[in-house]
């Protein structure tokens, strides 16, 4: 039983995310520390063919070319050519079948024509059509006799047969003849191989198609080429090896290819070919692959060091970041991926390494101040691979600072390109003035600072192209994807606007709020806008069950209060299906399904208790499902979905009982534990009802009175009387006849006007 109790916590251990991120971060350090160790360790040379050598390499004593001289005396032997036997007979044999051919075609034309003399027909003859055609099948099969005997397989039909027997006439057949005859002769005069039977072939059906025949015969000239011309050489396969191998033996022993002592085998900026890579092999150049075990051991101690500052700065400073499990595979992604570059590009130059990938990625994606830790850790790592290069530390500590700092508040593609320009510039100002340092010819200078300058760009260009793969593969949001939720042009915000209007402005209203709101705190205002914009996008499944869309009539008005509280939370859950049909980023949906938490659909609630004889409500019931906000950008989203419903609900807009509404719907919802999974103090709520009212008082703002107007108000307010759920009219004066709860959320009940 103890056994069993073990091997379970260690299954549910081993399936749950704690496990899976340390499973990842050791594979990262393991990846990492294979790249860094096999860049850095000490070696004479670490090549490989297909590369650019970065050395002059010389010949410590002559060496032979071993594959190269294999090279060159195969291509002496191939060029040896085929020894190639004539059959002198086979040409004769061929145009006397020709002959056979003819003389039997025009042996059948000669006898079907006299039959048809001692038949006494003439072609005005009544029934010569018919006597002709069977005299003509007769020929036929005659010359297909003929033409067995001469062992030929001519491949014509029998109605080609019949127009050679009976249709073409007597100088057509003999320049038909002539020129077969002549064609295959030019063909037989050369060497015709197995190998060549087909091109010689093609060539002279070619010919004839080029000569003053008509079509048909023409075609049929095609046929008997193809059936008479065959080869009339072939090839001593053995007297071929054997002149071959005696071209290869002698190139062998007197054409080595011999590299002399003190030459170079390889140059700089070579490409290392597989002969040359064998003679370094043979001359002990190259390393051998033994693990110097030492300095692998350094190495891993250090990379164990940085990746523990590295957890200590986020355990310190980016908790979300830890406890997400996406955001550290993407974090270790990059990561790998940068030292993998890192590890290919420095070969050829550190001015090369595109560091600043990894800044902005790590930025845009996850967090600017782990982009900062990053882009330093990771140039530590680097420079243990190119040797300590101080311009290159100084360029990517600088830069790669700079350019986690341009883009952490990018919010167009734009900003991301200036950024990349500037990060640009920085590289090669940093270069060139190491080059001034160092004495450097000015070439020299303006070519590291063009390298660097292209590099930053570069490095800006793949970022953005990877941003949308990054975005899609987990499921992450980013400054220039929230503005792409945010366009209007959107395909589910125009939905929105259309099949619920109400629900759209009420959004956009919310938007604004949580926008300023959020911002004020610190937090994301561009997620909490785009999330405020598609919060109540489940109402669009049924838009007029909900006030703010509602021109006439209110459907609740027939249901009972279950199943009208029913309908109107279901919209959270609908929210989400919506927006993972339409691929909305998870914190999105987050904020949807968290807009609510648990809260109370007040005036189904009551209307329930006060129709209700029994007492079994329960207030269970009538709440959303939840979760609770666990995000500072949900909480807000909560919080202006509740204030603006109610605000646009009031009938008299004075900024003191705005402020005065406001208030009590934030301590509400803290009474009612809705903000208790959320990072938010009461600090943070004061601020956030001063940012609801900036907007408000912006919004309701007083506007001058014209008496026209006042008159005519006061004349419509005599006659109509606007009606909110729960609310009672005294001397033509709306008061609260339940509490000021049951305004909070009018948006999702049913706040019709009557």
């Amino acid at each position: 039983m103890k056994g069993l109790r073990i091997f379970r916590l260690l299954k549910t251990y081993i399936v749950s995310t704690t496990f899976q991120k340390i499973l990842i971060g050791i594979l990262t350090l393991i990846i990492s520390f294979i790249i860094v160790e096999n860049g850095a360790v000490p070696k004479r040379y670490k090549l490989y063919a297909g590369m650019v050598s970065p050395y002059d390499i010389p010949a410590p004593r002559d060496i032979e070319n071993v594959l190269l001289t294999e090279q060159k005396a195969f291509e002496a032997a191939n060029n040896v050519p085929a020894a190639i036997i004539r059959k002198v007979n086979i040409p004769i044999e061929v145009l006397n079948c020709v002959d056979d051919f003819f003389m039997d075609l025009e042996s059948a034309r000669k006898k079907a024509n006299g039959i048809i003399q001692e038949k006494g027909l003439t072609k005005k003859s009544k029934n010569y059509e018919e006597e002709w055609e069977k005299v003509q099948r007769q020929s036929v099969e005659e010359l297909k006799e003929a033409v067995k005997e001469l062992n030929l397989v001519v491949p014509l039909s029998d109605d080609q047969l019949s127009y050679l027997v009976g249709k073409i006439s007597d100088d057509e057949l003999v320049v038909f003849k002539k020129t077969i005859r002549e064609l295959i002769s030019e063909v037989m005069a050369q060497e015709v191989t197995n190998e060549n039977l087909a091109f010689r072939i093609n060539a002279s059906q070619n010919s004839i198609q080029s000569k003053e025949l008509n079509q048909e015969i023409k075609n049929l000239g095609g046929h008997l080429i193809k059936a008479f011309i065959k080869p009339n050489s072939e090839i001593d396969i053995e007297l071929t090896e054997t002149k071959r191998k005696e071209a290869y033996n002698n190139f062998r022993e007197n054409n080595k290819i011999i590299v002399k002592k003190n030459s170079r085998i390889v140059s700089v900026e070579e490409v290392i070919t597989e002969d040359k890579m064998q003679m370094l092999k043979e001359l002990n150049l190259i390393e051998t692959g033994k693990i110097d075990y030492v300095f692998a051991i350094g190495i891993m101690v250090i990379l164990l060091l940085l990746a523990l500052l590295l957890l200590v700065y986020m355990n310190f400073n980016c908790k979300h970041v830890l406890s997400n499990r996406n955001y550290i595979i993407v974090l270790c992604i990059v990561i790998v991926m940068i030292l993998f570059l890192a590890r290919v590009l420095y070969v050829y130059s550190p001015l090369l390494i595109p560091f600043s990938i990894a800044a902005m990625l790590i930025a845009i994606l996850i967090d600017f101040k782990l982009a900062i830790i990053a882009n330093f850790i990771l140039t530590l790592a680097i420079s243990i691979m190119t040797k300590g290069d101080i311009a290159f530390l100084y360029m990517s500590l600088v830069s790669g600072t700079l350019a986690t700092f341009l883009v952490s508040r990018v919010n167009q593609r734009s900003s991301l390109t200036a950024a990349g320009l500037i990060t640009s510039c920085i590289n090669a100002i940093i270069i060139a003035c190491f080059g001034i340092l160092s004495k450097n010819q000015l070439k020299t200078i303006a070519l590291d600072s063009a390298i660097v300058f292209a590099n930053g760009f570069v490095s800006v260009i793949i970022t953005i192209g990877m941003l949308p793969l990054w975005e899609t593969a987990f499921n992450l949001v980013t400054p220039l994807k929230l503005l792409e939720l945010a366009n209007p042009n959107q395909a589910l915000l125009k939905k929105l606007l259309i099949e619920a209007p109400g629900t759209y402005h009420h959004s956009l209203m919310v938007g604004n709020l949580a926008e300023v709101a959020i911002e004020a705190l610190g937090g994301n205002p561009l997620l909490a806008r785009v999330g405020a914009y598609y919060h109540d996008v489940g109402k669009l499944k049924r838009p007029d069950f909900f006030g703010e869309n509602q021109i006439s009539g209110n459907p609740h008005d027939k249901m009972n209060p279950s199943l009208s509280t029913l309908v109107i939370i279901s919209h959270t859950e609908d929210g989400v299906k919506i927006a993972e049909k339409y691929k909305l980023p998870q914190a999105i949906k987050e904020i949807i399904v968290q807009h609510h938490g648990t809260t109370m659909v007040a005036y189904f609630f009551h209307k329930a208790k006060k129709e209700d004889k029994t007492g079994t409500v329960k207030e269970e019931a009538f709440r959303y499902p939840g979760p609770k906000p666990t995000s500072k950008e949900a909480a807000v989203v909560m919080l202006a979905d509740s204030v603006e419903a109610a605000v646009r609900s009031m009938t008299e807009k004075t900024e003191g009982k705005i402020e005065g509404l406001v208030r009590k719907i934030i301590k509400d919802k803290l009474d009612d534990g809705q903000l208790d999974l959320c990072d938010l103090t009461l600090k943070d709520l004061d601020t956030i009802a001063n940012s609801f009212m900036r907007v408000f008082s912006g919004f309701f703002h007083a506007r001058q009175k014209y008496p026209e107007i006042i008159k005519a108000g006061k004349e419509f307010l005599e006659e109509k009387v606007f009606v909110l759920p729960d609310t009672i009219v005294v001397n033509n004066k709306i008061n609260d006849k339940t509490n000021i709860d049951h305004e909070i959320n009018m948006d999702d009940e049913i706040s019709g006007r009557n």
